[in-house]
């Protein structure tokens, strides 16, 4: 059905894609996987035809249509979800014009319009239209939108809503190939388990980016892989769990091959040593003229030797040491002593117009706690951490935080991180480091020495991300309140992260919809929907 066949893409001398083939058909269920940066992206455009390549061939099977959900989508002003939805489905509105001139034109005895009606009609039918409306909201429910009206104004809704409209208007369309682009960005476990179900029934091929391991393992059954050093494109059967396992393998008889080498390098060089060394003794110790000869020989075969580990060493079978990738590195700090109640709430509640978003909550939060929020988006998830920490006066209630506590915290749309100042002054606001420590410690974050110096709102939002985690780690806090963390980290990264959070002594209040992340980081679920809070201490609700 789709083709990729020797694609490649470079900006300038950066190579960003190179020899890239890979094919996909029928029902297939395709992971499109690399770390943050490789041109998971940029491949998508190109096939999309959102963006030339430099040279090779993507060719489409005849009559076969793509839908595409990038990661960034564009508010569709004063159209409304209805009509932008309609939009979606080739020939929809068009169909509906024709039926309705159509009984304009019979109501005042044009019988020649029957014909046309009739076409019309059929095709209307055939693509939906009688259904669409139905069809169309139990999407929007699926996708946690249920709230939403049809005749809702596109530019009245937020950016997760936006991006949720836009999947869900690729969903009614049904094209033969969906390439989809971080869907589960704005998904709250809900809706990203309604569109696992989904994605497994659909009638068409699926390309899939996600940094989501659950929601991937859910879905694939084959996974792309782009190198970021060599640029090119691998391809593993299996789900993502069998990739990393593969990929694991790879990386153990690769190790393994370097140090068998490395074992045949050092006996090549002692032969050589050892044969170098017992010609010159047997030329120093005699004047033996058919010993001297002799030696020779031996010196001789030396260099021999000695050139036989220099074409080794220059073969193309050599294996390089298998370098660690430079990954993001979180090492928090053990942290001040903290007393065993690390906050609490009585009777908390928190409304705006609209209505109680949560009321009459009691929690308490104990030294070494991991915690996760979880609940539907909209449910007041965010509101409630910035209620617990003073960000927001709650409507009701009280907050007590415990004297020894030193929070930190990283909300969801990153807004305290000043947009003018410099990851270098937001590390040094709060820790003792010259610019060359300063420097060093962001290394571990990802940060090279240009990136350091941008403003923030020149950062990307993986950056700022990265940032606020340093932030974090510098701050030395013993109690951390993390607000979707990961959201903007590939997997390797929310591995790391996840390590780093094992080994932190403090407490932890996470609120996040990545599954993986929330089983490997909590032991406490917090559940809020419908103004109430549910406890639970059973990791495996979430399986």
């Amino acid at each position: 059905m789709l083709q990729v066949s020797n694609l490649n893409k470079s900006y300038g001398v950066q190579t960003i894609l190179k020899d890239i083939s890979f094919n996909i058909q029928g029902n297939d269920r395709v992971g499109l996987v690399g770390a943050n940066g490789c041109g998971k992206s940029t491949l998508l455009d190109i096939l999309t035809g959102k963006l030339p390549a430099d040279s090779g061939i993507v060719a489409l099977e005849k009559g076969k249509i793509l839908g595409y959900l990038p990661q960034k989508t564009y508010l569709e002003g004063e159209i409304s979800i209805q009509n932008y939805l309609e939009n979606c489905i080739p020939g929809l509105i068009e169909a509906q014009q024709i039926i309705e001139e159509s009984t304009e034109r019979l109501k005042i005895g044009d019988h020649e319009a029957l014909a046309a009606y009739g076409q019309a009609a059929n095709q209307y039918e055939a693509l939906g239209g009688y259904q669409f409306e139905s069809k169309a909201q139990a999407i929007l429910a699926g996708l946690g939108l249920p709230y939403l009206g049809l005749d809702r104004p596109m530019s009245q809704l937020s950016g997760g809503e936006a991006m949720r409209v836009h999947l869900a208007g690729l969903l009614l369309a049904e094209p033969h190939i969906l390439f989809l682009d971080e869907p589960t960005n704005h998904l709250d476990i809900e809706a990203l388990e309604w569109l696992e179900g989904f994605l497994k029934t659909y009638q068409g091929a699926v390309l899939l980016v996600s940094h989501d391991r659950v929601f991937l393992d859910a879905i694939v059954d084959r996974v792309l892989e782009i190198d970021e050093d060599t640029h090119t494109l691998c391809e593993y059967a299996g789900n993502y769990s069998s990739f990393a396992k593969q990929k694991e393998l790879e990386l153990q008889k690769l190790v393994a091959a370097w140090q068998d080498q490395q074992a045949e390098i050092k006996r090549l060089r002692s032969d050589a040593q050892r044969t170098a060394e017992q010609a010159r003794h047997s030329e120093l110790v005699t004047r033996d003229s058919t010993l001297r000869r002799y030696a020779k020989k031996v010196a001789k075969k030396a260099k021999a030797k000695e050139k036989r580990l220099e074409r080794y060493l220059d073969s193309d079978e050599r294996v390089e040491k298998p370098e660690e990738k430079w990954r993001l590195r979180v090492n928090f700090n053990e942290g001040a002593h903290q007393s065993q109640l690390v906050m609490a709430a009585r009777s908390l509640g928190h409304a705006y117009q609209s209505g109680w978003l949560f009321q009459d909550l009691d929690l308490n939060i104990q030294q070494g706690d991991r915690i996760a929020l979880i609940g539907p988006n909209g449910c007041g998830k965010s509101t409630l951490l910035k209620c617990l920490l003073g960000e927001i006066q709650p409507s009701a209630g009280t907050v007590r935080i415990g004297n020894s506590t030193k929070i930190g915290y990283m909300p969801q749309q990153q807004e305290n991180l000043p947009p003018g100042k410099t990851p270098i002054e937001i590390i040094q606001a709060i820790a003792p480091m010259n610019q060359s420590e300063v420097h060093h410690f962001l290394h571990y974050f990802l940060f090279e020495q240009e990136q350091a110096r941008l403003p923030n709102h020149c950062l990307s939002f993986g950056q700022r991300a990265r940032l606020l985690l340093a932030k974090l780690v510098a701050s030395g806090a013993n109690c951390l309140v993390l607000d979707e963390p990961v959201n903007h980290l590939d997997i390797p990264s929310r591995e790391q992260f996840e390590r780093a959070l094992e080994m932190f002594k403090g407490t932890v209040v996470v609120v996040a919809h990545d599954r993986a992340f929330i089983q490997r980081t909590a032991d406490i679920i917090w559940k809020l929907n419908d103004g109430a809070l549910s406890i639970s201490y059973l990791k495996n609700i979430l399986q």
